[in-house]
């Protein structure tokens, strides 16, 4: 009989079938409805520029009013920036560009360090008066962001040189060579020197802030193979901290990428994003274990950090003990960029696998967002809602409803539109997605590389192209190249397709010799249990495999009678890392990954 493998980095990989889901969001349904909610958000930010000094305030309130006038924040600005920039793309409206450029004009003329290069953290209103303590690596890499997207949106070779230049920066002060803990810096001193710690944010901000954008619109090896060594670290360091009876995954580590035992904090949207880096990796190299991990880090989630009845991830945990974080929240509560990373990242893992459980993860996340956290009165989003969409109370009060701050600004809440549109346009609709670009005319040729998604890259192609209103015809479909003679330039409107989509295929267990399988703990120590159901008395084998993909121990392989059956493996595991196994039975193989720690 023909062996059936479902999944396994060393086997081959067929396609799963899956249920058909109906989405339940209006705005998959109806995705031109996220570039009016795109407008809606970018118009609440129009109201917050400082109009005598440049850039963006960053303390606001629920109606816009500024809450302080005194200081203003890089991240914030470069997140408006990047807000502004997608909402241009989404709408064709120039005058968002002009906010963006905004923004990014204060960051270059008050917030670049032109003595030791990097960025300040913040400033005074007019930019006197900056932050010159040490550069953490979150604030290098955001600082990116709105520079990435506006570069995107613009090919603009000067907001090139600042993002080259910021770039180089970070890779000279912040990357450790050493082989043995090689990896980000969590920060540096004002000079660049003096690297301490590693983090969470270190390493997968820089892929999400600019690192994958400038592989998928340069396609350059040396960005390629940073974002391989990223992937190398989440999987080395912060898959195999994962614990048995815990959640999450440590976020901060001393220098040489051991854990800090002080620092318990685990945040669900970190794991969810850690889990889309590591999908769009996979994009990028073909990599099954980046998959694999990826599918791990989200299905953790669903597992232990998911609120299943009203839909959306929860907050904050004590990764050791498991607790909630509540923070003197009366309930539990979620956040609004945390709701995005289970949006995007059940999107592109549904994109991929075609597994119902992760469409339908990014529709209740988005049905719950846009229901709850989007203030109709006054627009944009709130930062917290309570489980079933209240506001988040505590005893003598509720958590407030402000808009901006040091870390909230147009980024997530743009951003959530952006990317439900292209997915629900070129994957849920199989429908063309349009996008605008403006290109300033130069005096040399350019050939710009078109590329605003994961997705399966050879199935996406260009539809048309619109210069000014007119048919444009310099461009490859299928590389997805566009090319500008000397002199061309203007608004051009790009629609983009995917081609040979699998169909949706009913899920069925009928005439399975194994359903239901499930192990646990995972991860786990020494102890690991598996748990299935057999349609009929079976032969069955169990392997288990290393992270290389060695065969290490043969569990089980004898006669089972039909029925729900558990089998535990138990063996001291003295490497960690993601370890796989299979079980066969009348010829069908199933098979999965674990986490050993």
């Amino acid at each position: 009989m023909k062996r059936i493998f479902l999944f396994l980095t060393f086997f081959t990989l067929l396609s799963t079938a899956n249920a058909q889901y109906n989405t339940q969001s209006e705005h998959f349904n109806n995705p031109e409805l996220l570039i009016g909610y795109a407008q809606d958000c970018a118009n609440f930010w129009t109201g917050v520029e400082d109009t005598i000094y440049g850039g963006f305030f960053t303390d606001i309130g629920r109606s816009g009013n500024i809450l302080n006038s005194s200081t203003k924040g890089l991240v914030s600005l470069s997140r408006n920036a990047y807000g502004f920039s997608r909402a241009f793309m989404l709408t064709g409206d120039t005058s968002y560009l002009t906010k963006a450029t905004s923004a990014l004009h204060f960051m270059k003329q008050h917030l670049w360090d032109t003595t030791y290069g990097g960025w300040f953290a913040s400033s005074s209103r007019s930019g006197g008066n900056p932050y010159t303590g040490v550069k953490k690596a979150f604030d290098q890499h955001y600082a990116m962001l709105g520079l990435m997207a506006f570069w995107e949106a613009t090919n603009d070779t000067l907001v090139f040189a600042t993002l080259d230049q910021s770039y180089q920066f970070i890779e000279d002060a912040f990357w450790d060579g050493d082989p043995a803990n090689f990896g980000y810096f969590d920060k540096v001193s004002r000079s660049g020197v003096q690297g301490n710690d590693k983090s969470f944010n270190a390493t997968v901000d820089a892929v999400t802030t600019h690192l994958w954008n400038l592989w998928l619109l340069t396609g350059e090896i040396s960005y390629y193979n940073r974002l391989v060594q990223l992937q190398q670290n989440i999987q080395t360091h912060l898959i195999t901290s994962m614990r048995e009876n815990g959640i999450g995954f440590a976020e901060i580590y001393h220098f040489n990428w051991s854990e800090k035992s002080s620092e318990r904090r685990t945040i669900m949207g970190h794991v969810l994003k850690t889990g889309w880096s590591l999908a769009r990796i996979y994009r990028m190299t073909g990599d099954e274990s980046a998959l694999a991990s990826a599918k791990m880090l989200v299905d953790h989630v669903l597992q232990k950090g998911y609120d299943h009845e009203f839909g959306g991830p929860y907050k904050d945990y004590d990764r050791i003990t498991g607790e909630m974080f509540r923070y003197g929240a009366s309930d539990t509560a979620k956040a609004w960029w945390q709701m995005e990373q289970a949006i995007t990242s059940g999107l592109l893992l549904w994109e991929i696998t075609r597994e119902v459980k992760y469409l339908e993860m990014a529709d209740e996340s988005l049905k719950f967002f846009m229901e709850y956290f989007v203030d109709p009165l006054y627009g944009e989003v709130y930062a917290d809602r309570s489980r079933d969409g209240g506001r988040v109370a505590y005893p003598g009060g509720f958590w407030d409803e402000n808009k901006g701050s040091m870390g909230k600004a147009a980024y997530h809440s743009i951003e959530t539109a952006y990317y439900a549109y292209l997915y629900a346009k070129l994957v849920l609709q199989r429908d063309t997605a349009r996008l605008y670009y403006q290109f300033k005319p130069v005096n040399f040729e350019r050939q710009i590389r078109m590329n605003p998604v994961a997705v399966d890259f050879e199935n996406l192609r260009l539809a048309d192209v619109k210069n000014n209103g007119e048919s444009w015809s310099y461009f490859d479909p299928h590389t997805r190249i566009l090319s500008l003679p000397v002199g061309a330039g203007g608004l051009f409107e790009v629609a983009y397709k995917m081609d040979g989509l699998p169909d949706f295929m009913q899920e069925t267990t009928l005439n399975q010799p194994i359903t239901n399988l499930t192990t646990f703990p995972n991860p786990f120590h020494s102890k690991l249990t598996f748990s299935f159901t057999l349609s009929q008395p079976q032969q069955l084998t169990v392997k288990i495999y290393n992270p290389l993909g060695q065969l290490i121990d043969e569990n089980y392989s004898g006669s089972l009678a039909a029925g729900k059956q558990q089998l535990l493996w138990n063996k001291q595991i003295l490497e960690k890392g993601m370890f796989f196994y299979t079980l066969e039975a009348d010829g069908v193989i199933l098979s999965g990954k674990v986490i050993a720690h």
